[in-house]
């Protein structure tokens, strides 16, 4: 398990790929949409569904490329104060409880 304790980051392998050094102080303007685009959400269940998939039947290596590209996405919806686990929990997607494995930090 990597430090950090995200399975997600574990597949990935080097230092915790969810962590964002974002200021949070004043910003101008009405800030971005709060709402993450539906294409977004089909591209993570798709994501979440090949990560699974390939820790399923025990081929870590061909999760590393979508946990990379999954890690990005959650990153950069951070960014904007966009957080695609509580959305997708609130909405009731599918693959909320999938997301919620591989972003959720292990305690040792």
């Amino acid at each position: 398990m990597v430090p950090c304790g995200h399975p997600l980051c574990a597949l990935i392998g080097g230092p915790c790929s969810l962590a964002l050094s974002v200021s949070r102080g004043c910003r101008s303007g009405p800030g971005p949409s709060r709402v993450i685009a539906d294409a977004v959400f089909d591209e993570v269940a798709v994501l979440v569904e090949a990560i699974d998939r390939a820790v399923t039947d025990e081929r870590a290596a061909d999760a590393r490329a979508p946990a990379t590209r999954l890690a990005e996405i959650i990153r950069r919806e951070a960014r904007d104060d966009r957080h695609v686990l509580a959305m997708a929990r609130a909405d009731e997607l599918e693959f909320a409880p999938s997301l919620a494995r591989l972003c959720a930090r292990s305690v040792p």
